[in-house]
């Protein structure tokens, strides 16, 4: 059984990965009884450095800390790097270049499709999940990042050909299945109005100087239900922007997604599965409703 004590919903993706939590690796179906804070459209400032979670549109962002993050271990599908404000999404930019300001594929800039994606259950309601390895090093401020905006789309084609490095055309990406903001101000800056702050030098809750982009810092679950009507070949692009709050003062932004692939012939599904037999549930010892 797995019990989790504190931590919140990252939690609980601790407590899997003490058992097999891999990344693109392993199909996830969790039972955990939790209440989830209610939240307003726009507005929220979700502030992970006092708190442990607090949901945006209906997506659960949490604290987690899964270690190691380094090459073999964390599974990138979407990695972007600029010094201050970033963004990019995943797709291939012709020529090894990612578009915006994500990496160079084959380094951190993969396809991903909606059947890849492996669903986690969490009070009875099915969730895909995100994970962020932030790698901001050092303490105080120089560790802080501030994620400024996360929208997901799906297509039945290659549709990043199209949308380039034009940002403003971000959503002909394909069909909008996640918004943490919408996309821009009518004067053509970022819209911030939902803003995650999130602490690259925590651990397990509390704070660790030495801490430099060993673990994860974010998970993100968004509703299954977000996705109703797209096949399982679809394309799934991952936005993200981040640092107009709180720059981006280091290494890149990883993300890696909780997919169904199981490279290592099932033995970790199999422990998984066995560690999981009895319901989890896990108390979060602090919730965010901030606005």
């Amino acid at each position: 059984m797995i019990e989790v004590t504190h931590g919140g919903y990252g939690g609980m993706a601790r407590a899997i990965g003490k058992v097999a939590l891999p990344t693109r690796a392993l199909a996830v179906l969790v039972a955990v009884a939790a209440l989830f804070p209610a939240s307003r459209a726009f507005g929220i400032a979700l502030d992970l450095t006092s708190i442990d979670h607090g949901t945006i549109n209906g997506a659960i962002y949490s604290t987690i800390d899964t270690e190691p993050t380094g090459t073999g271990s964390y599974d990138t599908f979407l990695s972007i790097q600029a010094n201050g404000v970033e963004q990019g999404y995943n797709g291939k930019g012709g020529k090894g270049k990612g578009y915006l300001d994500s990496k160079n594929e084959p380094k951190g800039n993969y396809d991903l499709h909606v059947g890849d994606l492996a669903a986690v259950t969490i009070d009875g309601k099915a969730y895909y999940a995100f994970e962020l390895n932030a790698n901001e090093k050092g303490k105080g401020k120089d560790a802080l990042l501030s994620i400024d905006n996360i929208r997901i789309y799906t297509s039945t084609t290659d549709t990043a050909g199209i949308v380039g490095n034009n940002v403003g055309a971000l959503d002909s990406l394909g069909t909008l299945r996640y918004a943490q903001n919408p996309l821009l101000t009518s004067t053509a800056g970022f819209n911030t109005a939902n803003s995650v702050t999130i602490d690259a030098s925590k651990k397990d809750g509390k704070k660790d100087p030495k801490k430099d982009g060993d673990s994860s810092d974010l998970i993100v679950y968004i509703p299954v239900s977000n996705f109703a009507g797209a096949g399982a070949g679809d394309n799934v692009y991952f936005y993200n922007l981040n640092g107009v709050n709180n720059p981006s003062d280091a290494e890149s932004e990883d993300w890696s997604a909780w997919t169904t692939s199981v490279p290592d012939g099932g033995n970790s599904l199999l422990l998984l599965g066995s560690a999981l037999t009895v319901l989890g549930i896990f108390t979060g010892r602090r919730v965010g409703t901030s606005v």
